[in-house]
């Protein structure tokens, strides 16, 4: 299984937003993270880049 942690990009620094993500679903502006419990976090921005190897996703607000 894979897990990813994802990272707000957000004037110059980034903030942890949200860990074991296990899926990422994107409408525009809005992403919504999905934890490997169930629970989804919303932010707004962009992808800027996924790791998988790393388990790392960036967003940029």
């Amino acid at each position: 299984m894979c897990l990813s942690t994802v990272m707000l990009e957000k004037n110059g620094s980034q903030e942890k937003v949200c860990e074991y993500v296990s899926n990422v679903k994107t409408d525009g502006k809005k992403i919504t993270l999905t934890d490997v419990m169930g629970n989804d976090t919303c932010v707004e921005g962009t992808i800027l880049s996924m790791d998988l190897v790393k388990n790392l996703i960036i967003v940029k607000a």
